[in-house]
C-alpha cells in the first residue's frame, strides 16, 4: 500500500503530468497553486479520502473558513488540479464530489522537474524572507528547524528509510484541527552530492 508521504509526492509529480508543462509553469504561477497551505491540505484530503464534496471537506477541515475553502477548490479546479467526479441534484442544486485529475496527458521532462523544484525552493525562500522579516519572529519559540546530512545508502536501503518516514507521516497525516495545533510545514529533498574535482 502507498504511503500517504508517499502519495503526497506522487500528486505533485502527477500535477506536472497533467496540467503543467514547460514555460507553462511560469507563465501560470505554479507556486501560488501549489504551494499555498490550505490548496496543500485540501490535495492532502483527496489524497486520504479519494474524493469529496466541499461539505465533506469543510466538516473536515473545521479550522478553514468554508468560504476561504470554495474559494480554493475553485482555485485548484480552474487550474486542472482537481476535476469533478459525479455530480448530483441536492435541494435544487448540483452538488458536485472533486478528485485529483485522473488522466496525465504528455511525458514528465527534466525540465519540467528542474522547474518544480527551482519553484518549490523558491516559495521556501520567499516563506523564509517573509517570517524572519517580522520583527515579532522567534525562531525558537515556532520550533523552527534545519537540517541536512550526507548518507552513504543503496537506492534499497534509501527506499527503506523513505519508507520507514512514511509510516511516521502516515500517523499524523489524518490529526484534524484541535487545541494547540498547528501548520507546520515540513519539507523533504533528496538530492545528489556535487562531485569534487
Amino acid at each position: 500500500m502507498t504511503t500517504g508521504f508517499y502519495k503526497y509526492i506522487i500528486i505533485i509529480e502527477n500535477i506536472i503530468k497533467f496540467d503543467i508543462k514547460g514555460d507553462d509553469f511560469i507563465n501560470s504561477d505554479f507556486t501560488k497553486i501549489i504551494m499555498n497551505p490550505i490548496r496543500q491540505r485540501i490535495i492532502q484530503y483527496l489524497i486520504i479520502h479519494g474524493q469529496g464534496t466541499t461539505g465533506e471537506m469543510k466538516a473536515e477541515l473545521t479550522d478553514i473558513p468554508p468560504a476561504s475553502l470554495y474559494r480554493h477548490v475553485k482555485a485548484l479546479f480552474e487550474n486542472n488540479c482537481i476535476e469533478v467526479a459525479e455530480e448530483r441534484k441536492v435541494r435544487g442544486t448540483v452538488e458536485k464530489t472533486y478528485r485529483l485529475v485522473q488522466n496525465p496527458i504528455g511525458e514528465v521532462t527534466s525540465q519540467d522537474i528542474s522547474i518544480l523544484f527551482q519553484t518549490g525552493l523558491m516559495s521556501l525562500m520567499a516563506t523564509f524572507q517573509a517570517y524572519f522579516s517580522n520583527p515579532d519572529a522567534d525562531p525558537q519559540k515556532d520550533l523552527l528547524s534545519l537540517s541536512t546530512s550526507t548518507l552513504l545508502l543503496t537506492d534499497e536501503e534509501f527506499m527503506d528509510m523513505m519508507q520507514k518516514i512514511g509510516s511516521i507521516f502516515n500517523e499524523v497525516i489524518y490529526n484534524k484541527a484541535g487545541e494547540g495545533r498547528k501548520e507546520r510545514r515540513i519539507t523533504f529533498i533528496s538530492s545528489p552530492c556535487e562531485k569534487e574535482e
